[in-house]
C-alpha cells in the first residue's frame, strides 16, 4: 500500500495534484436469479446491502486521467443465507480523451469473496475497455467489453465469462438521472439441475411434501439482460437510486428468465 500511494504521489507531481473521493451505501431488493435452475420457482430471495468505496484520481495530462480506488461490502439473502457475502477489492482505471466528445476508459479489478458456504468463496479479476461517447453534458453513452474470472474453493462455484454492454444515461434535471442499459454474457458458470425428491419427514402424516434437492454443475451459457436506473440527488452529497433488470439465461437444460429490483440511500464525498 504505501508504494501505491507513493506511485500516486509521483504522478500528482506532472498532473494536476491527487483528488480524493468516496461513498457509502445501504439498501435492499428482490432477486429472482440466484441459483439459476430452469422451471423451478422459490430459488430467488430478498437481499440487503452495505457498502463503502474510496478512491483517488490524478490527472496525468490534459487528456489522461488516472483513479484508483478499494470497496468493501456486505450482502445478506435471509431467504438463502449460504449466499451471504462479504467482499473487498481493489480497482485502477485510466480515462483517455480521444476525439471530440470520445473518451477510452480502461480498467482492472480484484478482489476476494467470503461466503458463508465456504465452498463458494474465492477471488475475482476483472479487465474491462469501454468507449464512452458524451456529446452534451445531459448525454452520456457508453458501449464495452469486459472479462470476468472467478475462483472458488470448490470449482464447481467459480465462473469464466466474457460480457459486452451499452448504456445510455441522460440527466434530466440537476440532480436527477436515468440510465438504460443492456447486456450479453457467455461463458462457464454454476447453474442447479432437480437431482431428487425426497419425502419430508418433518411434514404432518397427512400430506405428502416433498424436499427437492439441487445438484450445482458449470456449464458454457447465455445470458441476455436489459436494465433501468434512476438516482435522485438529495443534497448534501446524499441521493436515492432505484433500479430494475429483466434476464433471460440459457442453459443445458433449458431457459431460465426473471427479474431483480433494488433500492438503496448512498452519501458521496469528494
Amino acid at each position: 500500500m504505501p508504494a501505491l500511494w507513493l506511485a500516486m504521489a509521483l504522478l500528482a507531481a506532472d498532473g494536476g495534484g491527487l483528488r480524493f473521493e468516496g461513498s457509502v451505501a445501504a439498501g435492499g431488493g428482490y432477486d429472482t436469479n440466484l441459483l439459476v435452475a430452469p422451471g423451478e420457482e422459490g430459488l430467488g430471495s430478498a437481499v440487503a446491502t452495505l457498502s463503502a468505496t474510496g478512491g483517488a484520481g490524478v490527472d496525468l495530462s490534459d487528456s489522461a486521467y488516472l483513479h484508483f480506488g478499494a470497496a468493501v461490502d456486505g450482502t445478506r439473502f435471509p431467504t438463502l443465507p449460504d449466499l451471504d457475502r462479504t467482499a473487498a477489492g481493489a480497482s485502477v482505471s485510466l480515462l483517455v480523451d480521444l476525439v471530440g466528445p470520445f473518451a477510452l476508459v480502461l480498467g482492472s479489478s480484484g478482489g476476494y469473496s467470503w461466503f458463508t458456504d465456504t465452498a463458494r468463496s474465492g477471488a475475482a479479476l476483472t479487465g474491462r475497455a469501454t468507449l464512452r461517447y458524451r456529446p452534451v453534458n445531459w448525454l452520456t453513452t457508453r458501449l464495452g467489453y469486459s472479462h470476468v474470472l472467478r475462483t472458488a474453493e470448490e470449482p464447481v462455484y467459480g465462473s469464466n465469462l466474457d460480457r459486452i454492454f451499452g448504456e445510455v444515461e441522460f440527466r434530466l434535471a440537476q440532480t436527477t438521472w436515468i440510465s438504460v442499459a443492456t447486456f450479453g454474457e457467455r461463458g462457464d458458470a454454476t447453474y442447479y439441475r432437480e437431482l431428487s425428491a425426497v419425502a419430508d419427514a418433518t411434514a404432518p402424516a397427512t400430506t405428502s411434501a416433498t424436499v427437492v434437492a439441487y445438484e450445482p454443475y458449470r456449464a458454457a451459457a447465455t445470458t441476455l439482460g436489459i436494465g433501468v436506473g434512476f438516482e435522485q440527488g438529495l443534497g448534501a452529497g446524499f441521493s436515492v437510486d432505484l433500479g430494475a433488470t429483466w434476464r433471460r439465461t440459457d442453459t443445458p437444460d433449458g431457459a431460465y428468465s426473471g427479474p431483480s429490483a433494488s433500492a438503496g440511500v448512498v452519501w458521496r464525498w469528494d
